[in-house]
C-alpha cells in the first residue's frame, strides 16, 4: 500500500475545514471551474487495489474515478484547497482525465 493516508475521510475533513476557513466569498464569474476530489483518487485506488489483492484493471480504475465524490470550485479555490491539504499530508495527485496512465506509471507498470 504505497499511498494510504491515516483516515479515509481525511479529504472530506480537510474540505470542511477549508470551506469554513475561506467562507463563501463571491467567485470570479469568469474563472473556470475544476473538479476537486476531497478523498484523493490515489488513496481510493490504493484501497481498492489492496482489497482486491491484485492490480486493478483499466475498467476498475475508471469505475473508481467515476464513482468518487467530487466538488466543483474555481481554480483559485482549488489551488488554496490543495495547498492546505498538501500542508497536512502530501499525496500524489492524479489527473482524472489521465488516471489510468498515471496510476500505472505511479506503480511502475506499463500501460496498454
Amino acid at each position: 500500500m504505497l499511498h494510504r493516508f491515516p483516515n479515509p475521510l481525511f479529504g472530506v475533513i480537510m474540505f470542511n475545514w477549508f470551506r469554513k476557513k475561506i467562507g463563501h466569498s463571491p467567485e470570479n464569474p469568469g474563472e473556470p471551474k475544476v473538479r476537486v476530489y476531497p478523498n484523493p483518487l490515489v488513496g481510493l485506488l490504493d484501497d481498492f487495489e489492496a482489497a482486491k489483492g491484485a492490480p486493478l484493471t483499466r475498467e476498475e480504475v475508471l469505475a473508481v474515478r467515476d464513482n468518487a465524490k467530487w466538488i466543483e470550485m474555481t481554480q483559485s479555490q482549488a489551488d488554496k484547497f490543495y495547498a492546505a491539504f498538501d500542508a497536512r499530508i502530501k499525496l500524489p495527485r492524479l489527473d482524472p482525465d489521465r488516471i489510468w496512465e498515471e496510476w500505472q506509471a505511479l506503480n511502475g507498470r506499463e500501460t496498454s
